[in-house]
């Protein structure tokens, strides 16, 4: 064989054998796609429900009536009034609800509140007076028109409203005393809130008599 021949021979040989060496890096390199490394799924957190905190005496009407909005009930605010310098209750919202009347009172203390109305839980309503109240706290509210012979009763949608209105008003200002004209599904009997006891006057010590000289 020409030595041309061998040398044209030989450099196929070695073309060969680096193609061949390029070939078995490529594959060693490449390994197919690339897996993307596994997510580990966090969970969301739910986010927790705020609490309604329960409010302490004096409660303001406006307080009781944002906190009803907050709640959900449609209360649609028409005016608002007072009583006059030392006249009971201090301020009285008017607005409507569920197509009734309604009405939050705001008195000084407690003990005023049950005073001005003789509030006696569980007695039914008379004669111009709404046919459902709610007392807690200093806070007193009314629900239903005050005219005619007898107050209204409640049908099936007024008391599923009644519910809940008593829903949105016990975490307020429990105990939460009421009077209706038919008993509110779900909702326990009411006990008549105790007056706050007056304090105890100390009897006062006798002053000890004088001692005569001898």
């Amino acid at each position: 064989m020409r030595t041309g021949d061998r040398r044209i021979l030989l450099r196929r040989t070695r073309f060969a054998a680096v193609v061949a060496a390029l070939g078995v890096f490529v594959t060693a390199c490449g390994g197919g796609p690339a897996s993307a490394p596994p997510v580990s799924a966090t969970p969301v957190p739910t986010p927790a429900a705020t609490p309604i905190a329960h409010l302490t005496a004096p409660v303001k009407a406006d307080t009781i009536y944002q906190a009803m909005v907050r709640a959900g009930l449609r209360i649609a605010p028409m005016n608002a009034s007072t009583g006059g310098p030392g006249h009971e209750p201090v301020k009285r919202i008017n607005a409507t609800y569920a197509g009734w009347p309604l009405a939050i009172s705001q008195f000084t203390t407690a003990d005023s509140l049950l005073a001005a109305t003789q509030w006696k839980a569980g007695a039914t309503p008379a004669s111009g007076e709404p046919p459902i109240a709610f007392i807690g706290l200093n806070i007193l509210v009314q629900w239903g028109p005050t005219t005619g012979s007898s107050p209204a009763v409640l049908d099936d949608r007024q008391l599923a409203a009644a519910a809940a209105l008593h829903a949105a008003l016990d975490p307020l200002v429990s105990p939460l005393a009421f009077r209706t004209t038919v008993p509110i599904p779900g909702v326990a009997p009411a006990i008549t809130p105790a007056p706050s006891p007056e304090p105890t006057a100390r009897p006062s010590k006798p002053s000890p008599k004088p001692t005569r000289k001898p």
